[in-house]
């Protein structure tokens, strides 16, 4: 668990890539198997909206028979809903394994709901971008890191896409002391690090002692506290952890879905301060020590990150095979969309994840031929978001203000972002370049976050005339006629945004957007950066003006976004790691923050979140756009395919692949 991050393909993915979710909550997928692209626009075009708050399915389970026909089009597999849960249990006591299953020692976690495949094979995974930052699973902010790490590494307790429940990870249980405030974590007996060593409560002790160091820059530090108060662990064994809280919290399983470091291999590393480098891309894969189902192998920058079996993985299927099945799991990195698509179609590639809209008619066409399936598995869990650099001061290293004074100046006024966001036409991008397949948000919280999203947040609908008034109450105009309004003394106004290149979709959004803004007398210059540069920028020089790109990897319970609305936060885009919050508002964000967790009630949690959502809409200092539908499509030569429309899509469940017979 990283908390909410920076994501490249993702609309959501500033990648959020907790696989995590509140069983109670579920979510809600418009499950319309894809018709042409043409056909997808009229139907969303002709629903009510009544007819679309009304589409209320939850969470998925893969069913491939089930799809839906479209004109000549073959089939779509629609990711079919599971009844949403009306509740669920904080608590798990550990229980024994079903009768039959042959486990090699008592704690082993028997698999019982996939089909038992044979060992061996391979697949391999293309996405676009240069691969990863880093295999860090406690510094990495970004999907192009997490989608690696979470293959590496094993959470303490996990969660399953398919059926939108909490399951147990290296925990075999966890429970509530009396008072409320204090839990009780079991690790299982027998659980080893890749390198064989033994995996004990010294490594969770640990694991907490570099996340709640202020040295390391992580954005887990923001998201484990309750009350604003971090964690406190204690060792009762080498299996059994206290750990006690300042408040009860409802939130307990989202804040537990991170995954230890191995003491043994790290504490070294940490004591010398080179911690942040430990599991750096320059590395040799043996000395990355991991506890998920796969380890490194090797990798090859800008092209290839190959993964290997762990031999000391706990999870086994009822006839004693040990998983993971595959031998090695291959990600490949292409430069664009266009090529990541070109190897998937060519056959070189397995799997891909959220190809651009346009080319969704013919994957669908290509199916037999390709011995593969696309999966509609309904809306993402995420958003498409803008928003301007309201980060004051200079970087130390070049003494240049984060934002030019001038531009910040006019970025600080609400009025000014709200003019931005009635300026763009939303709807008519996701009817030409979203295809449709596309729908609008107004908060960071995505429709199928049907529990925690708010629905009665203010809409700031297309409307250009009330843009220009609200630009005109600020005097900026057009002082020289070029169409381009100055400010008061006499500046352009005039402001360059970042997003990542190779992505053409959101190329091409880009430039509409741009567009819309002239229409009012902004000047909008868009900047296509590498994805690892531009988080970069983001995270580390925060010398940018603006920047549009998407949020996510933080799964769909709030508890793990609150690097997001922290003012502190590392994730806290428009402003983020501030030593003491910028306004009032962002101090009210920060009170409610800690009340959030501080309650064992979900429905008065759900009250706090719905007046976090409701302030970051009055306040706009994020621009909500849009969430996308997510589409998978994969070889048909693969057992266990359970694709999600949460983070890690595909590869959610990846240990359970095999290969079918000829």
């Amino acid at each position: 668990m990283t908390g909410t991050q920076f994501s490249q393909e993702h609309p959501k993915q500033l990648s959020r890539r907790i696989k995590q979710a509140l069983g109670v909550l579920g979510l809600i997928s418009a499950l319309t198997a894809c018709a042409p692209t043409d056909s997808v626009q009229r139907d969303e075009q002709m629903r009510t909206p009544e007819e679309k708050a009304s589409t209320t399915s939850t969470s998925a389970q893969v069913n491939p028979a089930t799809s839906v026909a479209a004109k000549s089009t073959p089939a779509i597999a629609v990711v079919t809903p599971v009844a949403r849960q009306t509740s669920y249990s904080l608590e798990h006591r550990a229980t024994p394994p079903p009768p039959g299953f042959a486990l090699p020692f008592p704690d082993a976690y028997p698999v019982t709901d996939i089909e038992p495949g044979k060992r061996g094979g391979s697949f391999t995974f293309v996405s676009f971008g240069e691969g990863p930052k880093s295999f860090n699973p406690i510094t990495t902010n970004e999907s192009s890191s997490s989608d690696i790490i979470g293959r590496m590494f094993e959470s303490l307790i996990g969660f399953d896409n398919a059926k939108q429940t909490y399951v147990p990870g290296l925990l075999k249980e966890w429970y509530m002391e009396e008072d409320k405030r204090c839990w009780i974590l079991k690790l299982r007996e027998g659980l080893k690090w890749s390198d064989g060593s033994p995996l004990t409560a010294d490594d969770i002790l640990f694991t907490a002692q570099v996340i709640y160091d202020p040295n390391i820059s992580t954005p887990l530090r923001d998201i484990m506290q309750v009350a604003g108060k971090p964690f406190q662990f204690e060792k009762i064994d080498d299996t059994t952890v206290r750990v006690r809280l300042a408040e009860p919290t409802g939130s307990f399983l989202a804040l537990m879905g991170w995954g230890p470091i191995s003491k043994k291999a790290y504490e070294e590393a940490y004591k010398a301060g080179q911690f942040d480098t430990s599991m750096g891309i320059n590395v040799a894969p043996e000395k990355i020590v991991c506890s998920g189902p796969f380890k490194l192998k090797q990798y090859v920058p800008g092209e290839r990150v190959i993964l290997e079996r762990n031999p000391h993985y706990y999870k086994y299927d009822r006839n004693g095979t040990q998983l993971p099945y595959l031998d090695t799991v291959i990600f490949t990195y292409a430069p664009d969309m266009d090529q990541m698509l070109a190897r998937f179609t060519g056959g070189t590639a397995d799997g891909i994840v959220r190809p651009r809209p346009d080319s969704i008619p013919d994957l669908a066409d290509g199916q037999t031929k390709g011995n593969y399936t696309l999966y509609d598995c309904g809306p993402g869990d995420g958003a498409n978001l803008f928003w301007f650099n309201l980060k004051k001061g200079k970087n130390p290293d070049t003494g240049r203000p984060f934002v030019d004074p001038v531009k910040q100046a006019w970025f600080e006024d609400v009025r000014f972002r709200r003019a931005m966001l009635h300026a763009l036409d939303k709807e008519s991008i996701i009817r030409t370049e979203l295809r449709g397949l596309a729908v609008s948000v107004w908060g960071l919280e995505s429709p199928a976050n049907s529990f925690w999203i708010n629905p009665n947040l203010r809409k700031y609908e297309y409307d250009p005339a009330r843009a220009q008034a609200l630009l005109d109450e600020m005097d900026l105009r057009d002082r020289n006629g070029d169409g381009i309004r100055e400010d008061a003394q006499g500046n352009k106004v005039s402001f360059t945004f970042i997003t990542n290149k190779g992505n053409k979709v959101r190329e091409r959004v880009a430039s509409l957007m741009q567009q819309d803004w002239a229409q009012v007398g902004i000047e909008a210059r868009p900047q296509f950066l590498d994805f690892n540069a531009l988080v970069t920028q983001l995270d580390s020089t925060f010398e940018y003006e603006a920047c549009l790109l998407g949020l996510g990897g933080g799964g769909i319970h709030p508890a793990n976004s609150m690097n997001v609305y922290r003012s502190s936060g590392r994730t806290h885009l428009f402003n983020p790691r501030q030593e003491k919050p910028a306004t009032p508002w962002e101090a009210e964000l920060d009170r409610l923050a800690d009340q959030f967790n501080a309650t064992l009630d979900v429905a008065e949690q759900q009250r706090i979140y719905w007046r976090m959502q409701e302030i970051m809409s009055e306040q706009l200092p994020i621009l909500p756009l849009w969430t996308s539908k997510v589409f998978v499509a994969v070889r048909n030569k693969f057992g266990n395919v359970k694709p999600s429309a949460l983070s890690h899509e595909l590869l959610w469940n990846i240990e359970e692949f095999y290969v079918k017979e000829p």
